[in-house]
């Protein structure tokens, strides 16, 4: 048997932590009837399984019904949603039948006394129509959506779409910032109300019985393996594989070395990289005490209440740190502290 565990992103592994109530949640609010809601906004850490929830999610639409879309956040997404939607071996004929002439984009033939049509969003309403006579559901997808100006292209006429009770659903993906960004845009504040979903940590007793299963391993060596992980849904992959790989069925040192060495080289050098020297410096005095004190912390750093709560908020929405008492802070990402007190400055 090959190692059931992966440590490639976005990649679904053989084995998986199903987060089932969010996952209904999604479903039942797409196929209610009305739909309460046509958007998610997924949010959670880099490794929190943002891409793999996703997927499952399309997976579970890909039905007769329902028409499934992935757009890459690299390219034109209003085109190229026109362009999937255009060529579909389901719908082609249809659009050839009512004369869609979409050539004056580039995205099709030239159609015998159809005059083409100029704008897209026009070509993409008239076809969604014809979807919605023929009572199928779009689902698009978008993962790690950032605030680019394709992005906000493609949100405003989803708005417009929603607006005309076109049955177009979507789900996207993204770090909590990048969300946060692109929903603060003023002509996009209808992203304020869409619902979201934040990927908090796996369940502890999901990923010890998940481990237990795979290495028949004792109860008390699974829940160690688990509290290794601490629910981050990489570290569950690289315990996994790493304990596989070793052929160990509990926590020892050499797991716990090769775990830190590939949490780093993987998932934390990145998730560091990219934090402002704010916020370094707020978890460097973080890593630096012992008691996780909000004071203890803002002092060492000389910074004020009001400006230290900025950043805390901050952290805490990134999933990187968590309150953990009145006036305590932990990391949420295990041995995140480790990484910290190792890094050069």
């Amino acid at each position: 048997m090959n190692n059931p565990f992966t440590l490639s992103f976005g990649l679904e592994p053989a084995s998986y932590i199903a987060r089932e109530q969010q996952t209904n949640q999604v479903i039942h609010s797409f196929t209610g009837d009305p739909s309460p809601s046509h958007l998610y906004m997924i949010s959670g850490i880099r490794g929190a399984g943002k891409t793999v929830f996703l997927s499952e999610l399309e997976d579970y639409f890909r039905t007769e019904e329902w028409i499934v879309y992935d757009l890459s956040i690299e390219t034109d997404l209003l085109r190229s949603f026109a362009a999937k939607l255009y060529n579909d071996e389901r719908l082609y004929k249809l659009f050839i039948g009512a004369k869609i002439n979409l050539s004056f984009l580039g995205l099709g033939v030239e159609i015998q006394g159809a005059s083409p049509i100029s704008d897209l969003g026009t070509a993409i309403e008239r076809m969604l129509a014809i979807v919605k006579k023929q009572g199928k559901k779009v689902l698009i997808s978008i993962d790690e959506a950032i605030n680019s100006v394709y992005m906000r292209q493609f949100a405003s006429e989803f708005q417009i779409i929603l607006r005309n009770h076109y049955p177009v659903y979507l789900l996207m993906t993204g770090l909590y910032e990048n969300l946060y960004n692109l929903q603060n845009e003023k002509t996009l504040t209808f992203l304020y109300r869409a619902p979201k979903i934040n990927l908090d940590p796996l369940n502890a007793a999901a990923v010890t019985l998940s481990y237990q299963k795979i290495f028949h391993n004792s109860i008390e060596d699974a829940r160690k393996m688990a509290a290794l992980t601490k629910g981050y849904s990489y570290a569950y992959q690289v315990v996994g594989y790493l304990c596989w790989n070793m052929n160990i069925h509990t926590v020892t040192d050499e797991l716990i070395s090769q775990f830190d060495r590939y949490m780093d080289e993987y998932v934390y050098a990145k998730i560091w990289s990219e934090l402002s020297p704010v916020k370094r410096d707020v978890l460097n005095a973080m890593a630096g005490t012992s008691s996780g004190s909000v004071k203890e912390i803002r002092q060492s750093i000389g910074m004020s209440t009001q400006e230290f709560s900025v950043y805390r908020s901050r952290l805490v929405q990134q999933g990187i740190i968590q309150a953990n008492g009145y006036g305590r802070l932990t990391f949420t990402l295990p041995r995140f502290k480790f990484f910290i007190q190792n890094q050069v400055y």
